[in-house]
C-alpha cells in the first residue's frame, strides 16, 4: 500500500469538495494496476504498441507505449469487481482521478470522455499534452473546440488529475470541475465550474496516448492511481 503525505491546503480542499458532495458519494471503481489491464472495458493498442502493468518505484503502474508510426495506444471504459463493464449514465455526477507522467512534451491526447456509438459530440471533454503544456478542452456540438484550462508541465514528472463531470445532453445542464495536484482550478471563464453539454448517447473514459500529430514520434504515458467515484473525496490524491 502506498503512503501519501497530505498537506494542509490539500486537506482543506478535500473537505471543501466533500462538503459539497452528495450523501450517496461512493467509489465506483479502483483501477489499480495490480489488477492488470482487465480493469478496463477494452483496449485499443495495436502491435507494436503495448499496454502493460509494470513495476515502478510507486508500485505497479500502467504503461501506454505508442511507438513511431502508431496512431494510438489507449484503454476505454472500466470494469467493476464483478467483471462487468460499468455503464455511465446521463444526469449523473462522476469524478475521475489518476496520476500521469509522459516521456515527451508532445504526448498528444492523454484523456477522452468519448461518445459511443453515434454522437453529436465525438468527445465532449478531452485533455492533451502539447509543447509541454497540459490542456483541458470542452468540445461543443459541431466540433467547436474550447480551451478551458492549461498549464505548463514538466516531462517525466508525476501529476495528479481529478476531473469532475456532471453528465447532461443539455448545454446548460452539464458541468466540469478540475483539480491539479490537489488544488482546485479556475477555468478560462473565471469560474471553478465550466457549464456545457457533456453527454451523448453513451460516454466512456479513455486514457493513454493518441494523435496523428505525433505519429512520427514515440510516446509513453504512465498512469497510476486510477479511480472513479461520485465525489472528489473518492478520487483525491
Amino acid at each position: 500500500m502506498r503512503k501519501r503525505l497530505c498537506t494542509l491546503p490539500a486537506i482543506v480542499f478535500s473537505l471543501g469538495f466533500l462538503a459539497a458532495s452528495p450523501a450517496s458519494a461512493a467509489v465506483i471503481w479502483n483501477g489499480d494496476a495490480d489488477g492488470g489491464t482487465g480493469v478496463f472495458g477494452g483496449t485499443e493498442c495495436e502491435a507494436p504498441g503495448s499496454l502493460t502493468a509494470e513495476d515502478h518505484p510507486r508500485g505497479k503502474v500502467f504503461k501506454f507505449n505508442k511507438p513511431i508510426g502508431l496512431k494510438r495506444c489507449e484503454a476505454r471504459g472500466i470494469r467493476t469487481s464483478g467483471g462487468y463493464e460499468y455503464k455511465f449514465a446521463n444526469d449523473s455526477t462522476y469524478w475521475l482521478g489518476w496520476s500521469t507522467s509522459t516521456n515527451t512534451p508532445d504526448a498528444g491526447t492523454v484523456f477522452q470522455w468519448k461518445s459511443y456509438p453515434n454522437s453529436e459530440q465525438n468527445y465532449p471533454v478531452l485533455m492533451k499534452i502539447e509543447g509541454g503544456v497540459l490542456k483541458l478542452f470542452h468540445i461543443k456540438q459541431g466540433q467547436v473546440w474550447q480551451l478551458i484550462w492549461s498549464k505548463p508541465v514538466a516531462t517525466d514528472s508525476w501529476k495528479h488529475l481529478a476531473l469532475g463531470i456532471h453528465t447532461s445532453d443539455s448545454a446548460s445542464g452539464g458541468w466540469i470541475e478540475f483539480s491539479y495536484n490537489g488544488a482546485k482550478q479556475t477555468f478560462a471563464n473565471g469560474s471553478t465550474r465550466f457549464t456545457g453539454r457533456t453527454w451523448d448517447t453513451l460516454n466512456k473514459p479513455k486514457w493513454g496516448t493518441y494523435g496523428a500529430e505525433i505519429e512520427g514520434s514515440r510516446a509513453i504515458n504512465w498512469v497510476d492511481d486510477l479511480k472513479v467515484g461520485t465525489s472528489y473525496a473518492d478520487v483525491a490524491p
